[in-house]
C-alpha cells in the first residue's frame, strides 16, 4: 500500500499523531520555565477571579497614609512624625481595635526629636496589640554571607513594646503580582512574616501546630483575593487623627492595618504597590491595575484567619490530567471533520473553563487550565483541521484520478463539487442507460509476436486515444477495459436526456480514429450500442467497490458488438437506441431482426454507416437494400439475391449485402431450413 493510500485510509493515524502532539505540548507547557509557559500558569490563576462574585470581609480595616494625609501632615513627603503615629494608636486603642499592624519599617531613632520616639513607644505599650514590620535581608557582601538570611528588626524600643514583629517581604512574581503566601524565611524558617505573627496573635489557633496538615498546607497556600484594588474597608490616615473623622465604634474588634497608598508621588520612585489579578484590558486607568502592599498583607491575613486560602491542584495530578486531556483531545478532535472540530473545540474550551471555575469557587482549587484552553485544544483543533484537510485533499486527488479513468473532465468537476459522496458507497439502482461495447477486429493476429511491454504500451495508447477522443468528449462513463474491449455507458452516474445520441456520436468518433500496432497495418474497432434498463452502482465491499452496470441489457450490448463480426460492420445499434436518436443522424441503415446467442427474443439492428460509405453517396442503393431485405423476409430469395447482387456490384465491400447474399443463396440451395433471420441464432464472436 502506498503512503498516500495509508494516509487517506487510516482512520487512526491522524488522531494518534494529534494525541501525541497535544500530550507533549501540554506536558511541555506544564514543566517548562520559559516566559510564555509561565504566563499560561499565572493567567490561569489571575483569570479565575474574574467570574467570581466579589466579597468584602469585615474583619480588617485599612488606614491609608495616602496623598490627602501627606498633604495635611507631611507635605514634604519625608519621614512621618511619630507623634502622629502615637495619636493614631491612642485613637485605635480607645476604639477597641483587636490589633494594629504597621506596614512601616521603623528602622531607627528620630534624631531631631527623640521625645517623639518615647511618645510612640508608650502608645505601643498602651495598646498592647501592635505588630510591627521588619525587613528580611538575604545574602551580603562577603562570600560567607551570600547564603545567609537576617531579619532587620525595628528600632529596639519599639520592638520590645510591640506584641510581635515579622518580615514584610512578599514572594512576588516577575509581573509584580503576589500569588503565593510567604510566611517563613527560605534559609531560616524561624523568620516569620508579619501576617503570620498577626494571625497567631489574634487567635488563629489552627496555625500553631507545626505538625498539623493545615500548617503544612498553608506554607504552600496561594493568595485568595476578595476583589479588585481597594476592595477591603478603608479610611484615610488623616480622618482617624481628626476627632470627628471616624464614627464611633468603626474600629471595634477590627484588625487595623496602617500603610501607604501613594498614587501621585514621583513615578520614578518604587512604590509599595503590586499588580492585581483583576487588572486586565477592561481597566481604563493604569493606576487601577495596582493595589497597595498593605492591602495585599491584609488579604493574606484574612486568608489565614478565615482559612480560605487557595490551593493548587497537586503537580502529579496536574500532569496526569494534562496527559489524559491531551490524549482525549487528540483522538477525539482528530477524528472530526474541520467543520465539526471547530465548534466542538469551542464547547470543550467552555467546559474546561466551567470545571476550573467550579473547582475555584466551590473548593478553592486552581490549576493551569489555560494550558488546555489556549494550547492543547487549539493544537488538537489545528491538527485536526490540517490533517483532515490534507487527507480530504489527498482523497479528492485520488478520487479525481479515479474519476478521470471513467468520466469526462466536465463530469469529474461536477462530481467533485458534490457535497454528498453517496455515489462512492456500495449500492445500485435500476436506471435506463445506453451501453457501448467496443473491441479490436483481428486483435490476436494484429498483435501476434509483439513483445509484452510493447503490447502494454500500445494498448494504453489505444485506450487513451479512444477515451479522450471518443467517450469523454460525449461525457460517457468508462466502466472498464476488458482485454482489448471498452465498456462504457451514458445516463449514469449523471442523468443525460440525450444519452443515446451521445453514445452514437462517441461511436462515430471512435470509428474515425486511426490506430495501428504495426506500421502500415491499421486495426478496425467494432462497436455495439444498446439502450435498456440495468442495475447501475457500486458493487463490492465497504472498503473496495467497483462502479459498474449489470443486467441482461449489458450482455445484449456485448452480443450486438459481436454481431459486427458476422455482418462485417463497424457500428451496430439496437432498435431501442435507434428509436431514441430519432432522425438526428442520417447515416443509419436498418439491417433487420436478429436473435443473438443467449436471448430468446429477436432484436432489431441498425448500422451507423461511415460518412464515406458508397451507399450514402447513392441514396437509390439504400432504397434498393431495403427492398432486397424485405424480399428476404418475405421468402422471395431469388428476387432478393438479384437485388443484393446489384448493390454488391456498386459496393463490393458492403458487409450486410454480402451477409444477406450468402444467406439467401444458402436458403435456395437448402443449406438453411429457415427463411427468416430472426430465427437464426448468431453465435458469440
Amino acid at each position: 500500500m502506498s503512503v498516500s493510500d495509508s494516509f487517506q485510509r487510516s482512520t487512526w493515524l491522524g488522531p494518534i499523531i494529534g494525541a501525541t502532539l497535544t500530550v507533549v505540548l501540554g506536558l511541555f507547557c506544564f514543566d517548562s520555565q520559559i516566559p510564555i509557559t509561565q504566563t499560561l500558569h499565572r493567567k490561569s490563576y489571575d483569570l479565575s477571579f474574574h467570574l467570581r462574585q466579589r466579597t468584602v470581609p469585615k474583619e480588617v480595616v485599612l488606614v491609608y497614609m495616602d496623598d490627602a494625609s501627606y498633604e495635611e501632615f507631611n507635605p514634604s513627603y519625608d519621614r512621618w512624625d511619630r507623634r502622629l503615629h502615637a495619636r493614631l494608636l491612642d485613637r485605635l486603642t480607645e476604639e477597641g481595635a483587636k490589633a494594629v499592624v504597621f506596614d512601616v519599617i521603623f528602622s531607627g531613632a528620630t534624631t531631631d526629636d527623640p521625645d517623639a520616639d518615647n511618645v510612640f513607644e508608650q502608645a505601643i505599650e498602651r495598646n498592647g496589640n501592635v505588630i510591627l514590620g521588619a525587613d528580611l535581608q538575604v545574602g551580603g557582601y562577603s562570600a560567607a554571607m551570600k547564603h545567609s538570611e537576617s531579619l532587620m528588626l525595628p528600632y529596639e524600643p519599639f520592638e520590645f513594646a510591640a506584641a510581635s514583629t515579622g518580615f514584610v517581604q512578599f514572594d512576588e512574581d516577575a509581573d509584580f503580582l503576589v500569588r503565593k503566601h510567604r510566611h517563613q524565611g527560605q534559609i531560616n524558617p524561624q523568620n516569620t512574616s508579619m501576617t503570620w505573627e498577626t494571625a497567631l496573635w489574634t487567635g488563629a489557633s489552627h496555625l500553631e501546630d507545626e505538625s498539623s496538615p493545615i500548617f503544612k498546607e498553608v506554607q504552600e497556600a496561594w493568595v485568595n483575593y476578595y476583589g479588585p484594588p481597594l476592595t477591603l474597608p478603608k479610611i484615610s490616615y488623616h480622618q482617624v487623627i481628626q476627632a470627628d473623622g471616624v464614627a464611633k465604634g468603626f474600629f471595634k474588634d477590627k484588625i487595623v492595618f496602617v500603610g501607604a497608598n501613594i498614587r501621585t508621588l514621583n513615578v520614578n520612585k518604587r512604590k509599595d504597590e503590586f499588580r492585581s489579578p483583576y487588572a486586565d484590558f477592561l481597566y481604563v486607568k493604569q493606576v487601577d491595575q495596582f493595589m497597595p502592599g498593605v492591602e495585599v498583607h491584609a488579604t493574606i491575613l484574612l486568608n489565614l484567619i478565615r482559612g480560605d486560602w487557595l490551593r493548587r491542584v497537586p503537580l502529579g495530578t496536574q500532569g496526569i490530567v494534562l496527559a489524559l486531556t491531551g490524549l482525549f483531545l487528540g483522538i477525539g478532535i482528530g477524528r472530526m471533520r474541520p467543520l465539526t472540530a471547530v465548534p466542538v473545540s469551542l464547547l470543550l474550551a467552555a467546559l474546561v473553563m466551567g470545571i476550573s471555575q467550579w473547582l475555584f469557587q466551590q473548593h478553592r482549587y486552581w490549576f493551569p487550565w489555560l494550558i488546555i484552553v489556549a494550547v492543547q485544544i487549539p493544537a488538537a483543533m489545528l491538527w485536526s483541521v490540517t490533517f483532515n484537510a490534507a487527507r480530504l485533499y489527498v482523497q479528492r486527488q485520488l478520487l479525481r484520478q479515479s474519476l478521470n479513468l471513467y468520466l469526462s473532465p466536465r463530469l469529474v468537476k461536477a462530481f467533485l463539487g458534490r457535497k454528498d459522496r453517496d455515489f462512492l458507497k456500495p449500492g445500485a439502482e435500476k436506471q435506463e442507460v445506453t451501453i457501448l461495447f467496443s473491441d479490436i477486429a483481428g486483435f490476436t493476429a494484429a498483435t501476434e509476436g509483439m513483445d509484452s511491454d510493447e503490447l502494454a504500451r500500445s494498448m494504453n495508447e489505444y485506450f487513451q486515444r479512444m477515451v479522450e477522443n471518443g467517450v469523454h468528449p460525449q461525457d460517457g462513463t468508462v466502466i472498464k477495459f476488458i482485454g482489448d474491449s471498452i465498456f462504457a455507458l451514458w445516463n449514469a452516474p449523471e442523468s443525460q436526456h440525450d444519452h443515446a445520441l451521445r453514445a452514437c456520436k462517441a461511436a462515430i468518433a471512435l470509428d474515425q480514429q486511426s490506430f495501428a500496432f504495426r506500421e502500415g497495418d491499421p486495426v478496425r474497432t467494432r462497436i455495439g450500442i444498446h439502450t435498456g434498463i440495468a442495475n447501475v452502482g457500486n458493487f463490492g465491499s465497504d472498503n473496495r467497490v467497483d462502479y459498474t452496470a449489470i443486467g441482461e441489457n449489458i450482455n445484449l450490448a456485448s452480443r450486438i458488438e459481436g454481431l459486427n463480426k458476422y455482418l462485417r460492420t463497424n457500428i451496430l445499434i439496437s432498435a431501442e437506441t435507434r428509436k431514441l436518436i430519432g432522425d438526428v443522424l442520417k447515416n443509419v441503415r436498418y439491417l433487420g431482426k436478429f436473435r443473438l446467442s443467449g436471448f430468446e427474443k429477436s432484436v432489431g439492428i441498425s448500422e451507423l454507416m461511415p460518412s464515406e460509405h458508397p451507399l450514402l453517396k447513392t441514396p437509390e442503393l439504400l432504397d434498393q437494400f431495403e427492398a432486397a431485405r424485405l424480399c428476404h423476409d418475405l421468402g422471395n430469395m431469388e428476387e432478393a439475391v438479384k437485388k443484393f447482387q446489384t448493390i454488391q456490384a456498386a459496393a463490393p465491400e458492403d458487409g450486410p449485402t454480402l451477409f444477406y447474399t450468402k444467406r439467401c443463396q444458402s436458403i435456395l440451395h437448402g443449406a438453411l431450413e429457415t427463411t427468416t433471420p430472426d430465427r437464426i441464432i448468431i453465435g458469440e464472436k
